[in-house]
C-alpha cells in the first residue's frame, strides 16, 4: 500500500527539500497540502499534482487522505501541528526544533511512543557525506579515543537586520542556537556520545527591525558558541553564526575538527567545490592525508559541486525524508525520531539557560522520553 503523504506549510523549504524527495517515491506519495494562505499551496498543488488542499491541517488531519505527515512550518507551532497529527494516528516528520521548550518536546516524543508511530526530526547535515564518513571513521577507532571537537557552522543570513519570525524568541525559541546549533547539537551527540552539561555564550551583533504590527518583541541572538561535556569524557566546541560573510551558493560553510588519543580528522565543506575529509594518525610521519570515499557512501551522489551533492543526497538517496516515508509505509521506527528532538531541544533550552547566565554550565541529565 502507498503511504501517502500531506505536507503542512507552503515555504520554500516544503518547496526545496520535502516535495523534491519524494517525487517518484516507489512506497509514498504527497496527496495533500495545508497553508495558513490558500494562494501558495494552489500553487504548490498545481506545481507539484497535489490532489487535496486544505486550509489548515486540522482539516486535512481529519479528511482521511492521509497517512503521514510533513510539518514544515515556523518553530511555535511545531508541537501542537505534531501532537493533532500523531493523535490523528499519523506517522509525522517535524522540523527542528521538536518544541520551543523541552518539556513540550518530551511530552510529544512520550505521545509518538505510546501511539506507536514513526516519527523523525531531520537533522539535515548528519546525512552529508563528510558526515558519514566521520561517523564511519570514528566508530573504526582511526583516532583512538576522541578527547575534543571544533565544529564551525558560518552563515550569513541575519547581515540584512529585517524582522523575521526566526529573531523573535515569542516565535523561535531561539535564534543560531536552534536553528544552526541544534544541528551541531545532534552532530556532537551523534560522534562523541551523549552530552552531559552545556556552556553558552551568545550575541546579538545586528539588530532586527520592528515587527510589522509594531509590538515589543526579544530578539533572538545571531552567534552563539555553545561548550558540551560528553558522558565518555569527550568535550566540544560548537561556533554557529548568521553573521558570517561567506561567497557559497547556500551562503555558508561548515568545518569541523576532532582530535583522539590516535591521531585527527578533519572535515571541510565550503559549500562550493570542496567537501572531504583528512586522517592524520599519530603511529605514521605523514602529515594529514584526503580519505577516499567509500562507495557506499556516495555512489550516486555528484561530488564536483557540493549543492549537488546536497540535492542528490536528500531527493534521490534513502536519506531523511525518503527514509521516514520508507519507514512509515512499512510500520518500522526511523532515527534520528522524535526522541532524539526531545533530547537535542532539552541540550538547546539548557544552552539557551546558560548564555543568559553568562555562561554558566547547566547539566543535562539523562531522561529517556
Amino acid at each position: 500500500m502507498t503511504l501517502r503523504v500531506g505536507v503542512v506549510g507552503t515555504s520554500w523549504w516544503t518547496d526545496a527539500m520535502y516535495l523534491p524527495a519524494l517525487t517518484n517515491h516507489p512506497d509514498a506519495t504527497v496527496v495533500a497540502i495545508s497553508g495558513r494562505r490558500r494562494e501558495p499551496a494552489d500553487e504548490l498543488a498545481a506545481r507539484w499534482g497535489i490532489a487535496h488542499v486544505f486550509d489548515d491541517h486540522a482539516s486535512m488531519f481529519e479528511s482521511g487522505e492521509v497517512d503521514a505527515v510533513i510539518v514544515a512550518t515556523p518553530n511555535d507551532t511545531h508541537a501542537s501541528i505534531s501532537a493533532a497529527a500523531i493523535n490523528a494516528g499519523l506517522a509525522v516528520l517535524c522540523d527542528k526544533p521538536l518544541a520551543l521548550t523541552s518539556p513540550e518536546a518530551l511530552a510529544l516524543a512520550e505521545l509518538a511512543s505510546q501511539r506507536g508511530v514513526t516519527t523523525l526530526v531531520p537533522f539535515t547535515y548528519r546525512y552529508m557525506p563528510t558526515s558519514q564518513l566521520v561517523f564511519r571513521l570514528l566508530r573504526e577507532g582511526a583516532i583512538g579515543q576522541p578527547r575534543h571537537m571544533n565544529a564551525r557552522y558560518y552563515a550569513g543570513y541575519a547581515h540584512g537586520g529585517e524582522y523575521a519570525w526566526r529573531w523573535d524568541r515569542a516565535l523561535a525559541g531561539s535564534g543560531v542556537i536552534g536553528d544552526l546549533g541544534s544541528h551541531w547539537l545532534d552532530l556532537a551527540r551523534w560522534l562523541l556520545g551523549e552530552v552531559v552539561a552545556v556552556s553558552a555564550h551568545a550575541t546579538v551583533f545586528v539588530p532586527k527591525s520592528a515587527r510589522p504590527d509594531s509590538a515589543p518583541y526579544e530578539q533572538t541572538e545571531d552567534h552563539a558558541v555553545i561548550l558540551t561535556r560528553h558522558a565518555g569524557g569527550a568535550v566540544a566546541t560548537l561556533e554557529v553564526s548568521a553573521v558570517a560573510a561567506e561567497g557559497s551558493a547556500f551562503g555558508q560553510k561548515h568545518l569541523l575538527e576532532i582530535h583522539g588519543s590516535g591521531g585527527s580528522l578533519e572535515a571541510v565543506n565550503d559549500w562550493r567545490k570542496t567537501q572531504e575529509v583528512r586522517l592524520y594518525e599519530r603511529r605514521t610521519t605523514e602529515p594529514h592525508r584526503v580519505v577516499p570515499w567509500p562507495d557506499d557512501i556516495v555512489t550516486g551522489l555528484r561530488l564536483d559541486d557540493v549543492v549537488d551533492t546536497y540535492h542528490d543526497v536528500f531527493r534521490t538517496t534513502e536519506a531523511m525524508t525518503r527514509a521516514w516515508a520508507t519507514a512509515a509505509a512499512k510500520g518500522l521506527p526511523c532515527d534520528p525520531d522524535f526522541s532524539v528532538g526531545a533530547r537535542v531541544q532539552q541540550l538547546i533550552d539548557a544552552a539557551v539557560a546558560s548564555a543568559a547566565e553568562d555562561g554558566a554550565w547547566q547539566s543535562v541529565p539523562v531522561a529517556a522520553p
